[in-house]
């Protein structure tokens, strides 16, 4: 119901939600500060338009208020904490509660259904543990669908072919790098992936071209389909394609999306390229307002085919920030 509901409707929801947000927000002493200089309270916002008199908040803002100064919850309701490397400065540090981890699982479970997986897959997990959101993201998500689960973690490549072929797995969650790499070892050993269970992939973590998508799904006889998430968001599942595999669709009940000009920053049309402007609509613990992702991408204009209302966003086409990509 949810992912098809009608655009007048989800908005309706996405703003009853951004006041319940920003009223949790308000507990936080960095956005207890803001508002309060700025006179903002959830009446402040009588139309999602109004989102834009609401700051911008920066990956620098996490930091300087490291760890706990974006927490608006109770740190008594608090039951995991992520964060970033922190290789250039402070990690940047998300709390979460019950509620919160349990609607990222949702998000995750909404993806790997949407391209077919069900609660008889078996899905194996070789991304890294930890701190790091991929790992326990995908982990959850796919316990919520009823999936059986394979926790491998990342590396290991021969033990991680061991087990698609002896525990016949089906789904696969897997950087586009580490993907190909796999299919090497594939080569390497004289298997043929085609001769296991494998048929779905899901990558993310790292940009790629849609080149590159189409290596690993011939290397590997598989659909791969491109998975959008950032630490301060959760993790993956922010957006997530469908099975058409033409753009990402946004969950618009869990995120308000802006793209917006990097140096006016002002909103652009649909179907222009800018910086993605992101704020979390269901965390109960650590909300984040209007995030600059510094993610370079675009709304897709037109409905999907697949029937869904959430609006959709390119592949990532770069940075306006201090990150290169090196081939």
């Amino acid at each position: 119901e949810i992912e098809t509901m009608p655009r007048k409707e989800l908005k309706e929801l996405q703003l009853y939600k951004l006041r319940q947000t920003i009223k949790t927000a308000m507990n936080s002493p960095m956005y207890k500060k803001r508002f309060k200089e700025l006179h903002i309270t959830p009446d402040s916002i009588k139309t999602l338009d109004d989102i834009r008199k609401i700051p911008f908040t920066t990956k620098q803002d996490l930091r300087d208020n490291y760890p706990f100064g974006l927490v608006g919850g109770d740190m008594k309701d608090a039951i995991r904490i992520h964060s970033s490397s922190g290789t250039t400065g402070h990690p940047t540090v998300v709390v979460y509660s019950k509620h919160d981890i349990d609607s990222w699982a949702n998000m995750i479970a909404r993806n790997m259904y949407m391209v077919g997986c069900r609660n008889t897959d078996i899905f194996q997990n070789s991304s890294g543990y930890g701190m790091f959101t991929g790992g326990l993201g995908f982990q959850y998500g796919a316990e919520k669908l009823g999936a059986t689960t394979i926790p491998a973690a990342a590396g290991n490549s021969k033990r991680q072919i061991m087990f698609i072929r002896d525990f016949g797995t089906t789904c696969l969650h897997a950087i586009p790098s580490y993907a190909i790499r796999l299919a090497e070892v594939f080569q390497e050993e004289g298997i043929d992936p085609r001769s296991t269970k494998l048929r779905t992939l899901f990558i993310g973590a790292e940009p790629h071209t849609n080149e590159q998508r189409l290596r690993i799904e011939r290397l590997l006889g598989v659909k791969a389909y491109n998975s959008y998430g950032m630490t301060e968001m959760n993790g993956p599942g922010v957006a997530f394609e469908c099975k058409r595999q033409n753009g990402m669709h946004l969950w618009e009940d869990n995120y308000i999306v802006e793209i917006v000009d990097p140096q006016t920053l002002e909103p652009v049309p649909d179907g222009e390229t800018g910086e993605m402007v992101l704020t979390t609509l269901d965390r109960t613990m650590m909300p984040i307002l209007r995030y600059r992702t510094r993610d370079l991408t675009r709304i897709i204009p037109g409905e999907c085919e697949c029937g869904r209302t959430h609006r959709r966003i390119d592949r990532i086409k770069g940075r306006t920030d201090d990150m290169f990509i090196i081939k």
